[in-house]
């Protein structure tokens, strides 16, 4: 059991596999179908205990995966990379702060470009009033 906001990591894990689909969407249409049934597009999702105090969550994609440049952006609010009309840039932002804020826990992204796409969100199991 993990003390939290659930509603809100919810939203939190509903932004990064929404963007995942996305990013994966993108991707497959620039590959053929052979292409893609021989390396089809998947999302993994694994939860992990850390020193019985923490809780990781990993979401990860085997896309085209992100350059630094733009990871060091995804937090920020009103950053996007999805075209005009498609989505708000604030999807990555208001995860942060629900994390980082509300749980005082920590999110970040391991990417590189041809490897896919990680975000970690890591939680303390109990809510302590740290600030």
């Amino acid at each position: 059991m993990v003390e939290c906001y659930a509603g809100q990591l919810n939203q939190v894990f509903m932004n990064i596999i929404n963007n995942a689909i996305d990013a994966l969407d993108e991707f497959n249409q620039q590959r053929s179908s052979e292409e893609i049934q021989a390396n089809p597009s998947t999302i993994g999702i694994r939860t992990e205990f850390i020193h019985a105090e923490w809780v990781a969550i990993a979401i990860a994609d085997n896309g085209t995966g992100i350059t630094e440049k733009i990871s060091s952006k995804l937090f920020d609010p009103f950053f996007k990379t999805k075209p005009i009309g498609k989505g708000t840039g604030l999807g990555l932002s208001i995860s942060y702060q629900i994390v980082t804020d509300k749980h005082y826990g920590k999110i970040w992204c391991n990417s590189a470009p041809g490897k896919g796409t990680e975000f970690i969100v890591k939680i303390p199991i109990q809510q302590h009033i740290y600030r």
